[in-house]
């Protein structure tokens, strides 16, 4: 009972984290907007939105099942690894933060170079605008995907509970600002985007260019994307004047809900086919 009440508690936080994510977001894009001017674009905020909602009951349905697989197996923080190897409760909080923000790193990556993976990633940076409402426009199965490649990872290590909470919250922040429309302040974009992921830098990343798609993949700490040489330089417009989302698919019928759930599974997808290029590094 206490592990329900506690799972119910780490929800309620992440979806108060979300909401709280997407309202400074869009204040932010009100008061440091990108583009001088720009419209409200309800009809795509509403898909948007209604998408999100599905990918996010997604993520919570499979993030009940990672629960109670842990509780069957009788997997927690005082028999997993990093317990068994003496790891001091600090380390364990930051090897937590790197180990999951390098799965997702790994696996976006990887979303871009195999052609199913692809079809369904393709839903995200289908959008043709980027604002805080593309966060969490992904396909469901997608964010199922992730949980699944996660849960081995979280059932091998058991790190802190509250570590794994406080990187999810940290990681709802992060990419729902990096999304938005928003431009900060030059001399600020350049310091943060030292240590986390800016709208600027990941701005980059939903450019129609496949090149540019196919670069700053991280989440949270754009140290993966250097580290593995996959970091696009940020535009010195902060990519005002670049075109996003995907080169075909810009129909409105293809921006509509039904057909966003249905893409991954058309035979011609709007989706370009998956290069083949995984290791391939990206130039400077």
């Amino acid at each position: 009972m206490n592990t329900l009440k506690s799972g119910r508690r780490m929800l309620q936080l992440y979806l108060a984290a979300v909401i709280f994510a997407l309202s400074l977001a869009m204040l932010l894009e009100v008061v440091l907007p990108l583009h001088q001017g720009a419209t409200a674009p309800l009809m795509r905020w509403a898909s948007n939105l209604a998408l999100s909602a599905l990918a996010l009951g997604a993520t919570v349905l499979a993030s009940t099942v990672a629960l109670t697989a842990s509780q069957a197996l009788h997997i927690g923080p005082s028999n997993g690894l990093l317990t068994s190897l003496g790891t001091p409760v600090a380390a364990q909080w930051i090897i937590t933060f790197l180990m999951l923000d390098g799965t997702a790193y790994a696996l976006h990556r990887v979303s871009h170079h195999v052609n199913w993976l692809w079809r369904l990633h393709s839903v995200h940076h289908s959008d043709l605008e980027l604002d805080a409402t593309t966060t969490h426009r992904h396909h469901p199965l997608e964010n199922v995907i992730a949980a699944l490649v996660s849960l081995p990872v979280l059932l091998i290590l058991a790190p802190p509970v509250w570590a794994v909470l406080a990187y999810s919250l940290t990681a709802v922040v992060v990419s729902t600002l990096s999304h938005s429309s928003v431009a900060l302040p030059q001399w600020l974009d350049k310091i943060l985007r030292g240590l986390i992921v800016t709208p600027a830098f990941h701005r980059t990343h939903h450019s129609a260019d496949r090149v540019q798609t196919d670069s700053n993949y991280a989440t949270v700490f754009p140290l993966f994307d250097r580290l593995f040489r996959s970091a696009s330089p940020v535009a010195a417009d902060k990519g005002r004047t670049l075109t996003i989302g995907l080169e075909t698919g810009r129909d409105p019928y293809s921006q509509s809900l039904p057909a966003l759930l249905m893409a991954p599974f058309r035979r011609s997808t709007s989706a370009p086919a998956a290069r083949s290029d995984l290791g391939q590094n990206i130039t400077r």
